[in-house]
């Protein structure tokens, strides 16, 4: 019986592959929002397949939101890959309606982007603009969704209605590295909304979170609340905070990188953390 069980997952995964292929393959050509995630990377490596490497174009964007290690990673999947691969300097933080860090942010990072996009589009005409976002992204609060509706941007996840677990699947399935990497939001996402976004408190988060990732935790944020860092880890990682060493080695470190004081959240690590406490007050 469980044999069975797992051949028809299998199978269904092997279904919605082809169901996402297939999609893709009513387009001639086409640009991919690319940010490095697993989302955006089987839908960058879909296109160039079905539609071949000189009419994809893959696009990340690059701004100090970004963190230059997750770039790194990024750069080498699309170059292990043979993408036609495109980085782009895009302009948010020369708009204070995204600086200011409201509930909108996500919308004016998204727009910009997809502006950019645009141009690239209407230039060099492509079909299309694909970007990663999957169906369970439409159950979360995400005001780049209404930016991708104005830029009229195609979401080929949503279309055939794949949803995160089912990407990661359809990832492994397709010989993708990171089809369980952790994802990885921008570094603004650490800041609670309504607290300007400054470049030197991005450059303090992405030195603190580099320096937990060489420490070898995985599923983690640092959120910054003034001077406090406040870690949150997974379930499994928490017991290494029983370490005294290690401790002192974090709060060294923190303090060097701009922090005054680090705390550990005793609520385990879970994506979506501050932005769902900020809309639940």
């Amino acid at each position: 019986m469980n044999l069975v069980n797992f051949t028809s997952k299998k199978v269904s995964f092997e279904n919605k592959l082809e169901n996402l292929k297939e999609f893709i393959s009513n387009y001639t050509s086409a640009i991919i929002a690319y940010s490095g995630g697993i989302d955006s990377s089987l839908i960058a490596q879909l296109a160039n397949n079905v539609l071949g490497k000189k009419n994809t174009l893959v696009v990340i964007a690059v701004s100090p939101s970004l963190n230059n290690k997750e770039f790194k990673l990024a750069t080498n999947l699309a170059k292990m890959n043979n993408w036609n691969f495109k980085p782009i300097y895009t302009q948010e933080f020369s708009n204070d309606n995204y600086l200011k860090n409201d509930l909108s942010r996500c919308f004016y990072c998204k727009f910009e982007l997809y502006e950019k996009l645009e141009k690239i589009f209407e230039e060099e005409d492509y079909q299309a603009i694909f970007n990663g976002t999957n169906f369970d992204d439409l159950g979360d609060f995400r005001p780049g969704l209404d930016a991708a509706k104005k830029k009229n941007i195609v979401s080929p996840l949503v279309k055939c209605k794949i949803n995160k677990n089912e990407v990661r699947q359809i990832a492994k399935l397709i010989g993708l590295p990171n089809w369980d990497k952790p994802a990885q939001p921008c570094l603004s996402s650490r800041v609670p909304y309504g607290v300007r976004i400054s470049m030197d408190n991005l450059k303090k988060i992405e030195r603190s979170e580099n320096f937990l990732s060489d420490l070898g935790f995985l599923n983690f944020r640092v959120r910054m609340h003034g001077d406090l860092a406040k870690i949150e880890v997974s379930e499994d990682d928490f017991v290494k905070f029983s370490n005294h060493h290690l401790r002192e080695e974090i709060i060294k470190n923190f303090k060097k990188f701009g922090f005054k004081f680090v705390s550990l959240d005793l609520k385990f690590f879970s994506s979506g953390n501050l932005s769902r406490a900020q809309i639940d007050e």
